[in-house]
């Protein structure tokens, strides 16, 4: 290895040359981000499958193949969550290993700056984070909204996807309030599971109860089927199969209000805050999560900036371990500062675009200026 540095001397000098060494680097980083993401992801899910396999095979239907059929579904959205955590921990073990074997040392003493060695470190994390991207836009948030379809439907077999759904829609109408328990679009079609209907005066006194099987929305108009009337101020109850449904809610809004934004792609949740946002309804939740999208891959390449403490922290006499930890530390600490500031935009505290970029631009600054500092 020592030969090998030194033949690419008279090249270290340029930061973005590609060659050989750069190919070597990348090389070693790429195989043990596969290695820890695979082992990480795997075990995981054997943790996942010994805490679910009872209530899976429980399912009406259910062959042991749907515990297969769980870790397909389970897994896309460890790797997205998990990408950046493990490209950190390969880059500090990448870093710490060239150092131990004073690769680092060489590498320096060839006119290699800090940064340059981190070059191709940081451009596989890029590629990765963009990899992460398309991912979770295509097959994360798809097999999280199946898994979530399947898990609500006690993981019974044979249960068709639902790809446009959500659970738990509370909305208003005028001074009512409407409770659906799913809402599903198929074409053009809304449908609208355990629909309850809480009329009230002008009081805001509920003074009904209608409650629905389903509800139907088709050709601009609603209809309620299985239709069961309750007057609170006479006690009377009134049945009926079917009922249209007078109310000004658009079908949208039912949708809008209960999405859950890493079960959705960019564009539909782009949709849903055009939605809430042109009736008046408050998007710092949804408006947090629709930066975090970008914040979370593009997180993975700030791993080797935090990383390079592992190798430049300390001249090669220092305690390794030690700055092992401290790297260890301020990546957790990325993460525990990056979910409180989700946190804070997603109750309004916090602008949403600050809430996402702020713990970002923070970490990746104090990493590039201890990248620098190391310079001097």
């Amino acid at each position: 290895m020592v030969e090998r540095v030194i033949g690419y001397g008279g090249h270290f000098g340029r930061v973005f040359n590609p060659g050989s060494m750069d190919v070597y680097l990348a090389k070693i980083f790429i195989v043990r981000y596969a290695i820890i993401l695979i082992g990480l992801i795997s075990t995981l899910q054997m943790l996942d499958i010994l805490a679910k396999s009872e209530e899976i095979l429980a399912g009406d239907g259910a062959v042991y193949a749907d515990l297969w059929r769980y870790v397909t579904l389970r897994s896309p959205h460890l790797i997205t969550l998990f990408s950046p955590f493990v490209a950190l921990l390969s880059a500090i073990l990448t870093l710490s290993v060239l150092n131990v074997n004073s690769e680092i040392v060489i590498m320096k003493a060839s006119r290699w700056s800090a940064f340059r060695i981190l070059v191709p470190l940081m451009s596989i994390s890029l590629l990765i984070g963009l990899v992460t991207f398309v991912f979770s836009e295509t097959v994360t948030v798809h097999a999280r909204a199946e898994l979530r379809n399947w898990e609500s439907n006690a993981f019974a077999a044979d249960i068709p996807p639902a790809p446009d759904s959500v659970y738990g829609s509370w909305v208003t109408d005028g001074q009512n309030l409407v409770k659906a328990e799913t809402a599903s679009r198929n074409g053009s079609i809304l449908l609208l599971d355990q629909v309850t209907q809480y009329i009230r005066d002008e009081n805001k006194n509920i003074t009904n109860i209608v409650k629905a099987d389903f509800a139907v929305h088709r050709d601009n108009s609603w209809k309620l089927f299985e239709v069961k009337t309750f007057d609170l101020n006479t006690l009377e109850i009134s049945v009926r199969e079917n009922l249209d449904w007078e109310t000004t809610i658009p079908p949208e809004r039912f949708i809008s209000l209960a999405i859950i934004a890493d079960q959705v792609n960019l564009p539909r949740l782009r949709r849903a805050i055009d939605q809430l946002q042109s009736e008046g309804h408050g998007t710092d939740n949804l408006d947090t999560m629709l930066h975090q999208k970008f914040v979370t891959p593009l997180s993975t390449l700030l791993m080797p900036l935090l990383a390079g403490l592992a190798a430049f922290g300390l001249h090669r006499g220092g305690n390794l371990f030690g700055r092992i930890l401290i790297t260890l530390s301020m990546g957790f600490g990325f993460f525990v500062v990056n979910n409180l500031f989700i946190a804070l935009g997603q109750y309004g505290a916090v602008p949403p675009i600050i809430a996402a970029w702020l713990p970002f631009l923070l970490f990746g600054l104090a990493g590039l200026s201890f990248i620098l500092l190391t310079e001097e």
